[in-house]
């Protein structure tokens, strides 16, 4: 465990340093929010007023700017368009070839990367979140508990996001080019994970499907621990479905890794 550690930490402090390097990626990412979230509300602020609307499904038109905020900090933390795209070119040119002749993991090298990559905008998010408090104060992390579940949260959210790249990456050993695929998914899960629209103003059928797959733990459940729409009492039962989805997709995902491994020919080696 200890080499474990002292091995794929040296990747992450590798890529906390090579973030640093690359400040200015965190200011595009601070205004790609700033832009959705200004557009977002332009669109509610002109559906509240031409439908003489105080409440939305439960939330005021300051509670659903949190919630978009928040869910669209939340999306961008659980992003991973750098990393994928590596990894796939790795596949398709050979570059993994050093992963399956060295003791190192594919899966946790990357994920380490995946951490490191994104470690600036942790610090930056963290910051507009802290501002966010302050300008909205009982929104969000209306206890310390929140907090703590909001983190914890978070991490499940990351590491399962990871996982389910990891799987489209990984098709890359039969198609060559998935670069494709991990771009209509990040369209969808726009949608899908609530990053946009909130999940809770989906029609209540639509809600329940999606409690049914692992989508709703990416965005909706971080933030709504954070702003507390899920009763404490549920949040047990919660984390306990995230990580049997995190242990699922993991599983699958170092299946479909050994299956692809098997009809890997090294092609631009």
């Amino acid at each position: 465990m200890f080499i474990f550690i002292r091995k794929y930490s040296a990747v992450l402090k590798i890529n906390w340093i090579q973030a640093l390097e690359y400040r200015a990626n965190a200011l595009v990412g601070v205004i790609a929010i700033i832009s959705g979230l200004f557009i977002e509300y332009q669109i509610w602020s002109l559906i509240f007023k031409s439908q003489n609307l105080t409440h939305v499904n439960g939330f005021s038109f300051n509670e659903l700017m949190v919630f978009i905020f928040l869910s669209i900090i939340v999306g961008q933390l659980k992003s991973s368009w750098h990393t994928s795209g590596e990894m796939i070119e790795g596949i398709r040119t050979g570059d993994i070839n050093k992963f399956l002749i060295r003791p190192i993991s594919y899966f946790w090298y990357h994920f380490m990367m995946f951490i490191g990559v994104n470690s600036l905008y942790y610090t930056v998010y963290s910051i507009i979140l802290f501002i966010l408090i302050a300008l909205f104060p009982g929104a969000i992390f209306q206890a310390p508990i929140n907090f703590i579940g909001f983190i914890f949260a978070l991490i499940v959210s990351i590491f399962l996001s990871y996982s389910i790249y990891y799987i489209m990456i990984c098709l890359a050993f039969w198609f060559g080019e998935v670069r494709s695929i991990v771009v209509a998914y990040n369209l969808i899960m726009l949608v899908l994970a609530g990053q946009y629209i909130p999940i809770r103003l989906f029609p209540d059928s639509i809600i329940q499907i999606m409690e049914l797959t692992p989508f709703i733990y990416l965005v909706d459940f971080p933030v709504s621990i954070a702003t507390g729409r899920i009763p404490i009492d549920m949040w047990l039962i919660n984390f306990f479905y995230s990580v049997i989805w995190c242990l699922i997709i993991w599983c699958l995902g170092h299946f479909v890794y050994s299956r692809g491994i098997r009809k890997y020919e090294a092609y631009g080696s």
